[in-house]
């Protein structure tokens, strides 16, 4: 679900030629300016991270590209990759990488997407969700719970630009395929990551791209930036023919608000100030929604229980919760998403049977809250929901906290935008003591990812659940222990993070643990592709998953356009991402104004 702080994004499409160009910039004044509205700032640039909307996957979508990626249909289609071949016999998959270079004219290599995977994700060391799109693949399962190293895993960079996965046992390999279309799965470089580990993604001295544009700015107080053409993209960054594989040629963004209300309309499309809105007011959404371009995305907006606390500790509570919440209300009322009926959405392989009323129960609720201590509601009557201040999160916060007080509970809405904290940047050699930055974050961004070390500052929290796949056991392992990819409780204890017991259970969000849950996930991953228990084991553990309600599903998220008859080109993958890549404005010289304008 985009925030709604609102941001002016303009695409400037450079339709000129010159003798040779590096990528250091394109040439002033030599294309039009189209005008994007995406929604809000992201804070953060790394491909992997804990993003917890789907803003924040739509812009990284436009920087990094993974080796594949799935067009409207879902048809697995090379992306960064040139080819590849399977050898089901010896479970290999082979696959090429084609020439393109890094934003900084290095090209790209095999060893970058290893690295990306093994290090940023699969290791031990490491927690990030992504983990599960990898876990068809031999040994990684292990390596992320502390057995064994990332050597041990079966991808491999063979040549410089090939790489061999090896598969396990009954395992689908288009599956893996797909799960390789997630801009999780995108390369990151070694040698750049390694010099600001902990601040890499947050800096344009620092990030650099492999997809159709890089960062050339980027302001971290207000979260601003500015995104210019890679010339290396799928061509040498020397090449004459420029347009040829990239059309649009600088992306900048600025901030248009009011108390964080959007103020950019659908009328500034008619008036040609913006040619394309991926976010709209909810007014504007229900006065030209048959406008819109609409398709479903592979994320749930979803309320998080903290089930450490002690009210949320009791399943009927979150039951009761869940019962009394009217989710097509909800839709009404936002206008774009479908009304969440299990946990994954159905482009993510949700369950056929509807695993969650849509409507509220009453009575339901009341019952659930008749096998709860009285006690324990007594002491526990009030509590706080966290989630993004904008005006969509605001309007549903209001509908949930009616419906939760009806049962009688207190519910004090906090609605975050940014928080800045502390990053260890380098250690000064002389003295050994670490030199800070202060980094501005998405403030529930950051609370997502103290509570995958354990940490939980929030009571219920929302956030945009990322299944990340087509391949449902993907986004269900997210909510195991085992299997989940986050990390560990380092916050118990005087164990130093260095220190820590990588073998020990791992985390999710919620604080959930249930192993028979966790054994349901396990046996989806053991079952062979062409094993029919496969499905009914999925469905089985959706279902086993909202009958104990960890996390609260709401809505499935989808992503809108509203666009300018004067743009073509503008397309959907099949994850619900639109791309930029090859968008094009007619009469662009009648919009035509100076870069320096913008300045």
């Amino acid at each position: 679900m985009k925030r709604i702080i609102s941001l002016i994004l303009a695409v400037v499409m450079i339709l000129g030629s010159m003798s040779a160009l590096s990528s250091c910039g394109a040439p002033k004044n030599d294309g039009a300016e189209i005008s994007v509205y995406l929604g809000d700032a992201i804070f953060d640039f790394d491909p992997s991270d804990y993003y917890v909307s789907t803003n924040a996957e739509l812009v990284l979508n436009l920087i990094y590209e993974p080796l594949f990626t799935l067009n409207s249909k879902g048809k697995i289609q090379c992306a960064a990759a040139k080819s590849y071949e399977v050898d089901e016999e010896e479970r290999e998959i082979v696959i090429e990488i084609r020439e393109t270079y890094w934003s900084d004219d290095i090209q790209l290599k095999a060893s970058d997407f290893v690295y990306a995977w093994c290090e940023r994700i699969i290791s031990a060391s490491t927690p990030n969700p992504a983990a599960p799109l990898f876990y068809d693949i031999e040994g990684v399962k292990e390596v992320v719970n502390g057995k064994g190293t990332t050597s041990d895993v079966g991808i491999k960079a063979t040549e410089m630009q090939q790489i061999t996965i090896t598969y396990c046992d009954g395992a689908d390999y288009e599956s893996i395929l797909r799960n390789l279309a997630s801009v999780a799965t995108a390369p990151v470089r070694q040698d750049i990551v390694e010099t600001a580990v902990t601040n890499w993604s947050k800096s344009s001295n620092t990030i650099v791209t492999n997809g159709h544009f890089r960062v050339k700015a980027f302001n971290r107080e207000t979260g601003e930036f500015q995104l210019t053409r890679n010339l290396g993209y799928r061509q040498l960054p020397t090449v004459k023919d420029y347009d040829n594989k990239v059309n649009p040629g600088l992306i900048y963004t600025t901030f248009k608000t009011t108390n964080n209300n959007v103020t950019v309309s659908y009328e500034d499309i008619a008036e040609k100030v913006v040619f394309i809105m991926a976010e709209a007011s909810l007014a504007d959404r229900a006065e030209y929604a048959k406008k819109a371009k609409v398709a479903d995305h592979t994320s749930t907006y979803t309320y998080v229980f903290n089930t450490t606390h002690p009210l949320f500790a009791d399943v009927n509570v979150r039951k009761a919760l869940s019962a009394v919440i009217d989710r097509e209300a909800i839709i009404e009322a936002i206008v774009f998403g479908k009304a969440a009926d299990g946990f994954l959405p159905d482009i993510s392989g949700g369950s056929d049977v509807a695993l969650i009323s849509t409507t509220a129960n009453k009575v339901l609720a009341q019952k659930y809250l008749s096998k709860v201590s009285p006690s324990l509601i007594a002491e526990n009557k009030s509590f706080t929901l966290t989630i993004n201040n904008d005006e969509q999160s605001v309007k549903i916060a209001s509908i949930v906290e009616q419906a939760w007080e009806s049962l009688g509970f207190d519910v004090t809405v906090e609605a975050l935008s940014t928080v800045t904290n502390q990053l260890v940047t380098s250690i000064d050699p002389t003295t050994k003591e670490p030199q800070y930055t202060d980094v501005v974050d998405s403030g529930i961004q950051y609370l997502v990812k103290e509570a995958s070390y354990g940490k939980r500052d929030f009571d219920v929290i929302a956030i945009d659940w990322q299944t990340y796949s087509y391949d449902p056991v993907v986004g269900l392992a997210t909510l195991t222990t085992a299997l989940s990819g986050m990390g560990r409780d380092f916050y118990s204890g005087d164990v130093e993070l260095g220190e820590a017991d990588y073998s020990a259970p791992r985390l999710n969000i919620s604080g959930w643990y249930d192993g028979e849950y966790d054994m349901l996930v396990s046996a989806i991953y053991g079952a062979d592709k062409d094993d029919q228990s496969r499905e009914f084991l999925i469905d089985a553990a959706e279902s086993y998953l909202i009958e104990n309600m960890p996390v609260c599903p709401l809505v499935f998220n989808q992503n809108f356009i509203f666009k300018s008859s004067k743009i073509s080109n503008l397309k959907f993958d099949g994850l619900g991402n639109f791309t930029l890549g090859d968008v094009k404005l007619s009469n662009y010289k009648k919009f035509y104004k100076p870069e320096e304008e913008n300045d």
